[in-house]
């Protein structure tokens, strides 16, 4: 499966290719020695951390098929850690670049065999000083590189601690804390990123954690929480509107017809569902981020406009 064809169904993931994904994410924390604690994870993988699954109250979430972390380039820019041999840690554990369509080696993606599965890895960065999102910016000379994203700079702050055994792709078994951005975190940068690409599983993965972080009041608690820190305002402002953007509207009806309910029911939609399901579970999308969004609006720093915009 290549990164630009992920399923846009449910059933297009499943739990071997996930644990195929966090091999690839222990064997990869192996490739940055003492710089592994200042990695974060995001993207798909997260809510496995973030809501660990707690049947029947919480289900496993739907998983993976590619592992996205953030380097911390203030580290990189000291020194420590030894980036320079990054390449070669990283294509001794058995990671090679991805190629392409056009046969070009991309230095921010790579990949892993693990038991047949092939898992993608992406290295990203936050988007400033000078790096507009979408931009490459060099890690390792021309072989490593980590591709710009906006607000990513907020999971260095915002992030939950989360050990985890599994088997090294080239060996036995080991133990890591992994750093994993948080539930505000987590839903901020996949709400802009939904927003900016409208991927049906970026839908569905923010429902999940919005569903399962907490009770509605809670979720609420920890975004109000994160507004009175009065840090990354203008992440928490991107990450708001574009929730209320693609899930919301004064009349329900025009709400369950945008693109996060729509979205979140397709993603999920069993072959034998019918219509009334369907428009069920759109209700629920949109209701539930509505209800969420109504707690944090009197709290909500001043708007901003994202970052790609710009």
């Amino acid at each position: 499966m290549s990164p630009e064809a992920k399923p846009k169904h449910a059933l297009g993931y499943g739990p071997d290719v996930t644990e195929a994904c966090e091999r690839a994410l222990v064997t990869l924390l192996g490739a940055f020695t003492g710089l592994a604690d200042t990695i974060r994870l995001v993207g798909g993988l997260a809510p496995r951390y973030i809501t660990p699954a707690a049947p029947p109250h919480v289900p496993s979430h739907v998983g993976t098929s590619d592992v996205d972390v953030v380097f911390n380039l203030q580290v990189v820019a000291t020194g420590k850690g030894n980036y320079s041999k990054l390449a070669k840690q990283l294509n001794d554990r058995g990671f090679v670049r991805h190629v392409d369509e056009d046969h070009k080696p991309a230095s921010w993606r790579w990949k892993l065999n693990v038991d047949g599965i092939v898992v993608f890895v992406e290295f990203l960065r936050h988007a400033s000083d000078g790096a507009r999102p979408g931009t490459v910016v060099s890690v390792d000379g021309e072989k490593v590189s980590a591709l710009a994203v906006p607000y990513a700079e907020i999971a260095h702050d915002w992030y939950i601690k989360h050990e985890i055994t599994a088997k090294l792709v080239d060996g036995g078994e080991v133990t890591r804390t992994i750093h994993v951005v948080d539930a505000v975190g987590f839903v901020i940068l996949k709400a802009v990123a939904f927003q900016e690409r409208d991927e049906p599983k970026d839908a569905a993965d923010l429902i999940h954690v919005l569903r399962y972080a907490g009770s509605p009041d809670e979720v609420a608690a920890m975004f109000v929480a994160r507004i009175k820190s009065r840090k990354h305002e203008a992440a928490i402002s991107a990450g708001l509107d574009a929730l209320r953007a693609r899930f919301c509207d004064d009349d329900i009806e025009r709400a369950i017809r945008k693109h996060g309910p729509v979205a979140y029911a397709q993603f999920h939609r069993d072959p034998d569902d019918d219509e009334d399901t369907r428009v069920l579970n759109q209700r629920y999308a949109s209701a539930l981020v509505t209800s969420i969004l109504a707690v944090i609006e009197p709290h909500r720093p001043p708007t901003a406009a994202a970052l790609w915009t710009t």
